[in-house]
């Protein structure tokens, strides 16, 4: 496959909170190259690890549980 790094992409609190009191799910939209590029994650630890062998850019959406709530 041709894959020659690993990486973790992720979303944390400051604080070591528990975000998932205001957080539904975070959306990471990876690059089209992976197989099901778009990845939603419901629940803490917040994050995606894959490998691969270039860069790309990653478009990470939050939703809130409550819909008026600003980050």
């Amino acid at each position: 496959d041709g894959h020659t790094h690993q990486w973790t992409v992720y979303v944390k609190p400051y604080a070591n909170e528990d975000m998932s009191a205001y957080i539904k799910k975070v959306h990471f939209k990876l690059h089209e190259s992976y197989a099901n590029p778009n990845r939603i994650v419901t629940k803490p630890p917040y994050e995606l690890t894959e490998t691969g062998w270039g860069e790309f850019e990653i478009v990470i959406k939050l939703y809130f549980h409550d819909p008026n709530e600003r980050p």
